[in-house]
């Protein structure tokens, strides 16, 4: 349980980590560069981001790791993946999302 619980903490580590570093610096960066890097998220990315963090809180919450667990967090990533991909900026632009 030691293991687990140190691989908990790094993941948590890093995330906490971008979130107050990574992405405040790049915000400012982009606004140095005059390339629009602002944190307005569209309804949809909100929803996924949402979504994920649910997931990740289930898959974690017993601390036991198995291979369908592992499967449904690639199919996570790979779908928050491809809707960020395709999908982005169309409620910007006005075009319907799904």
């Amino acid at each position: 349980t030691y293991q687990s619980d140190l691989a908990l903490s790094v993941a948590v580590g890093s995330a906490t980590q971008v979130a107050l570093f990574v992405v405040p610096v790049t915000v400012f960066t982009g606004s140095l560069l005059n390339v629009p890097m602002d944190l307005d998220f569209e309804v949809f990315q909100l929803v996924l981001l949402v979504m994920s963090t649910m997931i990740v809180s289930v898959v974690l919450h017993d601390g036991k790791a198995n291979w369908l667990k592992g499967s449904m967090l690639i199919s996570a990533y790979v779908l928050v993946a491809w809707a960020f991909w395709y999908l982005s900026d169309r409620e910007f632009r006005g075009e319907d999302t799904l």
